[in-house]
């Protein structure tokens, strides 16, 4: 698999998964397509508007993808 920020590939287990769903970033939930992203790039600041790009997220929503962020990194520590 390979991270969308760095484009680096590594194997599954090592990497995030997150999903677009009804134009919000989520944890993935098992069902339908993903986004992947390593534990180094899920610090960079730019990560948010990236995915916010990708998914086609309102505006408002960086505050919503800045707090799972969070939650994921905290989950990883």
């Amino acid at each position: 698999r390979m991270c969308i920020q760095c484009r680096q590939r590594q194997a599954q287990s090592s990497l995030i998964r997150l999903q677009c769903k009804e134009k919000k970033i989520i944890a993935f939930d098992g069902i339908g397509r993903s986004i992947y992203v390593c534990h180094t790039c899920i610090e960079n600041p730019k990560l948010v508007k990236q995915l916010a790009g990708r998914c086609k997220c309102a505006k408002d929503s960086h505050e919503e993808i800045n707090s799972l962020l969070k939650e994921l990194r905290a989950d990883d520590r």
